[in-house]
């Protein structure tokens, strides 16, 4: 998980500076692609390209995919959201999804062997998978509200705390189900 949590703190600091111009770098990279006339795909991709290390690990290309999927998430929910000046609340709202997408993965990922070798019907493991993501996604969210109450920007030590956290109660609260 450090991966993804390496790769959440880097897009949440990343687009905060991108936001906020606090770099000449940040300002010229924001220009140059804006000189584009990129849509708001382009601009995902993009900052995907930037975050995301070229690899192809599964590790990698995981969280390539939740940073793509959250980013687009969030754009197709608020369509008035620009990727490139996004208000802190967006962005905490982003890692929520982020982390999430990130955390299902990794949970569909160590559960696969349960799941097939498993006496549960191919429908009900389905359903289950779903109540664990949707679990997840609500832990991982709380636990960062907290988190932004303490701290402006997280670190990748605070962010893969709070998704160890969330995985291990969701095995703890659905292992029965198993």
């Amino acid at each position: 998980m450090r991966a993804s949590t390496s790769a959440g703190a880097a897009l949440f600091s990343f687009l905060n500076t991108v936001s906020q111009g606090t770099t000449a770098e940040a300002r010229k990279w924001v220009d140059d692609l804006r000189a584009t006339n990129p849509s708001a795909e382009d601009v995902v991709d993009a900052i995907v390209r930037e975050l995301a290390p070229p690899g192809g690990s599964a590790d990698e290309e995981s969280l390539r995919d939740s940073m793509d999927h959250a980013l687009s998430e969030l754009i197709r929910d608020d369509p008035i959201i620009d990727p490139l000046g996004m208000r802190v609340d967006d962005i905490w709202e982003l890692m929520k999804g982020y982390l999430a997408i990130e955390a299902g993965n990794r949970l569909c990922f160590d559960l696969g062997p349960i799941f097939e070798n498993s006496q549960l019907d191919p429908r009900t493991a389905v359903l289950r998978e779903k109540e664990m993501r949707r679990f997840l996604k609500n832990e991982i969210g709380a636990h960062l509200d907290l988190l932004r109450g303490t701290v402006a920007n997280p670190s990748r030590s605070q962010l893969d705390g709070i998704l160890q956290d969330a995985l291990k109660m969701t095995f703890e609260q659905f292992e029965v189900d198993l």
